[in-house]
């Protein structure tokens, strides 16, 4: 009998409090006399039956009652304050939006499933000594020998020309082995992928292209299975069309199973294998890493330690033979990144909850009598709590509407602004994970305000309270609280602020920076002969001289050039040891070519000697042109000149004919590695990037250039033509997204900041009304007054700039995560930011107490 009575008083907390509080007596009773009235088993069953359906249909009608109450008891409260309501419903919405459409692009690049059958068994290898380079007989051995690998597949990726019947394309083409679909678990949309033995010599010439390809190049043709395409010159049948949005290993748009074949697909210089594989079921990762080693120590023990462990991984990690996951191979360049945007979006949203929880406690504060009224006719502790729990979710679900509208903004923003590294997936408000931390977020924060004011409940007095006439006697603790959180806002914001100017400090630094050439008015566009008719140097040639011929009858086209390896352009450079005549060697050289006009039209310094000409008697004495940092490893400076260089490739050696400025190859970031320059006639390669300095707008000539070349022979294909400042733009796309990132989240907080600190001082004025009036009537002047409350918000102020100034010290090593470049900020650099936020909050306090100028001496009196 005791335990029934027990579980029903647990069923009556389904009821709201204030019912609990008139009823939950009688019904107790009610229920005890009833279970003692009842004989058999049957009619305590009916008891319960009814007991239960009343409290199923009764509960939720009374809490919804309730909560009616509550909710327009709520919007009378804010309607009597507009301005605070609308301050929190701001912050939050701001916060919260942001968070949430950063936590976006973090869910798709960290937390969303890979577009592959059971990626977390997907494994690649870097440095791996098994891969095309042993044979398809050798490889395939080694995947079959192995204990902890299901199977393993390699590949290899490079640009081709493409070639279809229609204009001749420039796409990015993977040579793999046969079982490279299978091995991802990867489907075809259309037709099918490779068979197992279709990786043989003879048996290869066939291509899966990419879905992406299909609909643009294909018009989306069902029967695309069985036409013949040229890639490269070669004959290839089109077996299938891959799922929508796969492209591994990134942006491919055709498959081949040739990688272990030389001859189908001719390969020239140097080219990279990479391997990838799936773990057999039941091994973990670390055990797979331990076996891997092992095997590979075998083969080339050169690379390995005694303890197993490569020497050079200190350095540089992708030196040594490794095995990562999937995932962390994909994200490896961006999941610092991300991580650290994560952290600045997290001190917003924690400067957000501080500012709303700073304007949510003066308004508890100002509403003391009120609840010590209300607590001396009656109402419970839980009733008040549930009432200031309505009001702090009244704002959180107001502000909901608002931060969707925010998330959806930054989602479009992200997506458009955000840089070539980073953009690998759509960012969408749709996934169910951003969901959930969005709703998550935004009932914490509302529990979170409506549970922290209820300590000044716990305060409250009753008798003590209804005593004081005057509003302006406040709690020291409440007081001391709003300036803790005045000061954990200002903190955050100059943490932000600190990083944002080092970061903007950097990248002016970056664009600054002497690159060697002049981007301004020079158009750039390629062109590569593979597979086409100029296969012998006299057709290269001849075509490559014909084109510099179109481009400078161009009208406005000042000057024009060639070259094979242009800055800027993500070219995987080759290089290598050159000696001097003086025996002096010159490491990790670029050997580039360059055709006559192109130091004058990307504006590179000619420092000493001359340029190359057509047809002059440069070309044949093997002549070359050094920049200036091959002097430099030389240490000969302009003295170079006529100097002679020897390569192991030729017994003849080269005369250097001129000095040029060093250029940035990989942009602003990175200093010029050692160049030597040979005249492209003397050995003109399969691929050119041409170069045209024009006269004005440059956009306007993208078109006439890329017409131009393409009228001279239709099959070869022009791509890539674009401004070399559009080049530039994109070498610096990621650290301008982080920098106006970072300064935009601190432009934010500040505001926050900024917020608090007015709220707060408008509260002490409204809160000290009286006290300040009967300083009036003793003779204090208003001006005194305002200087008063101005020197009491500094105190906070002060303390979370001191520490604001040693978090954003002590953060300043993560900042170099973001891009080369970011420099650790030391004291000095906190100045600017700390004076520039301490002025603003102060001109915020100073505004916010314009109120005293309204408050007439003679009313404090009269209340006396």
């Amino acid at each position: 009998m005791p335990e029934s009575a027990k579980l029903y008083r647990k069923l009556l907390r389904f009821y709201p409090a204030s019912f609990r509080e008139a009823y939950e007596a009688a019904m107790d009773r009610q229920f005890r006399d009833e279970q003692r009235e009842a004989r058999s088993r049957g009619e305590r069953a009916r008891l319960w039956i009814h007991a239960l359906c009343d409290i199923a249909v009764s509960a939720p009608k009374e809490l919804a009652r309730e909560l009616g109450q509550d909710l327009t008891f709520a919007i009378r409260v804010y309607w009597k304050r507009p301005l605070n309501a609308f301050l929190a419903i701001g912050a939050l919405a701001l916060a919260i939006g942001v968070s949430t459409g950063v936590f976006s692009v973090a869910s798709a690049l960290l937390l969303r499933s890979l577009p592959f059958a059971d990626a977390a068994r997907l494994v690649e290898f870097r440095q791996s000594p098994f891969s095309a380079g042993n044979g398809r007989a050798g490889f395939n051995e080694w995947q079959s020998r192995s204990s902890y690998l299901n199977g393993a597949a390699t590949f290899s990726t490079s640009e081709m020309n493409l070639n279809s019947g229609r204009d001749a394309l420039r796409l990015r083409v993977s040579e793999t082995s046969a079982n490279f679909f299978a091995l991802l678990g990867a489907r075809s949309d259309v037709g099918r992928t490779f068979a197992p033995d279709e990786d043989k010599t003879g048996q290869n010439h066939v291509a899966v292209i990419s879905h992406r390809l299909w609909l643009q190049s294909f018009a989306g043709d069902p029967d695309i299975p069985g036409t013949v395409v040229h890639l490269n010159g070669a004959a290839l049948t089109v077996i299938g069309v891959a799922q929508p949005r796969f492209d591994y290993p990134g942006n491919v748009d055709i498959w081949i199973p040739t990688v272990f074949d030389f001859e189908t697909i001719p390969k020239r210089g140097a080219f990279l294998w990479q391997t990838i594989g799936r773990l057999r079921s039941g091994i973990t990762m670390m055990q797979a890493r331990q076996q891997f080693q092992a095997e590979a120590s075998r083969i080339i023990p050169q690379s390995f330690s005694r303890d197993g462990v490569n020497p050079s991984s200190r350095v540089d990690d992708h030196k040594s033979p490794e095995l990562v996951g999937f995932r962390d191979q994909l994200t490896s360049q961006v999941r610092g990144s991300v991580l650290i945007l994560s952290a600045v979006v997290l001190l917003v949203l924690l400067t957000a909850c501080a500012n709303v929880a700073q304007l949510l406690l003066s308004r508890t504060a100002e509403r003391r009598q009120e609840l010590a009224l209300r607590a001396a006719l009656g109402a419970s502790r839980s009733r008040l709590v549930q009432q200031l729990t309505i009001e702090a979710t009244f704002l959180t679900l107001m502000g909901s509407i608002v931060w969707l509208v925010v998330a959806f903004f930054v989602c479009h923003l992200v997506g458009a602004v955000l840089p070539a590294q980073l953009a690998t997936q759509k960012y969408t408000l749709l996934d169910w994970r951003v969901l959930c931390f969005a709703i998550a977020l935004a009932l914490i924060a509302g529990a979170a305000f409506g549970v922290m004011p209820t300590w000044l409940i716990g305060r409250l007095q009753p008798s003590t309270q209804l005593a004081r006439v005057h509003p302006g006697s406040s709690d020291p603790v409440a007081k001391r609280v709003r300036s803790i959180l005045i000061g954990a806002q200002v903190a955050f914001t100059l943490t932000l602020l600190v990083s944002a100017l080092t970061l903007g400090s950097a990248f002016l630094r970056l664009v600054d920076t002497d690159l060697g050439f002049r981007p301004a008015n020079v158009i750039t566009l390629n062109v590569s002969l593979q597979g086409t008719r100029y296969r012998s140097e006299s057709g290269a040639w001849q075509y490559y001289s014909s084109v510099l011929d179109r481009l400078q009858s161009i009208p406005g086209v000042e000057s024009v050039g060639a070259v094979n390896y242009l800055p800027l352009s993500n070219n995987v450079l080759m290089a290598g040891t050159l000696r001097m005549d003086s025996g002096q060697q010159i490491q990790t050289v670029v050997l580039n070519g360059a055709m006559p006009g192109y130091f004058r039209t990307m504006g590179t310094k000619l420092v000493a000697g001359t340029e190359f000409v057509v047809n002059g008697s440069n070309s044949a004495e093997h002549a070359v042109i050094v920049n200036e940092a091959f002097a430099l490893q030389a240490g000969l400076g302009a003295g170079i000149v006529d100097r002679r260089i020897i390569a192991p490739w030729t017994s003849q050696p080269y005369q250097v004919v001129g000095l040029v400025a060093s250029a940035r190859m990989a942009g602003p970031e990175h200093d010029g590695s050692p160049q030597v320059y040979w005249p492209v006639q003397e050995e003109p390669p399969s691929a050119l990037t041409f170069v045209a300095k024009v006269h004005g707008d440059s956009d306007k000539y993208l078109t006439m250039c890329r017409e131009a070349v393409i009228g001279l022979d239709r099959t070869v294909p022009v791509y890539e033509v674009m401004t070399l400042d559009r080049r530039l733009g994109q070498s610096l796309g990621r650290p301008k997204f982080y920098t106006i990132s970072v300064l935009f989240l601190g432009c934010l907080a500040m505001l926050l900041a900024v917020i608090g600190v007015y709220g707060t001082s408008a509260h002490s004025v409204t809160q000290r009304e009286h006290e300040f009036g009967v300083r009036m009537a003793l003779g204090a002047s208003t001006r005194s007054v305002r200087a008063m409350i101005v020197r009491q918000s500094l105190t906070p102020i002060t303390v979370g700039i001191t520490f604001g100034i040693a978090a954003a010290i002590g953060s300043g090593r993560l900042l170099q995560h973001l891009f080369l470049g970011a420099k650790r900020p030391d004291i000095q650099t906190c100045i600017v930011p700390s004076i520039f936020l301490l002025t603003v909050a102060l001109i915020a306090a100073w505004w916010a107490t314009a109120r005293i100028l309204a408050i007439y001496p003679i009313d404090a009196i009269r209340a006396e």
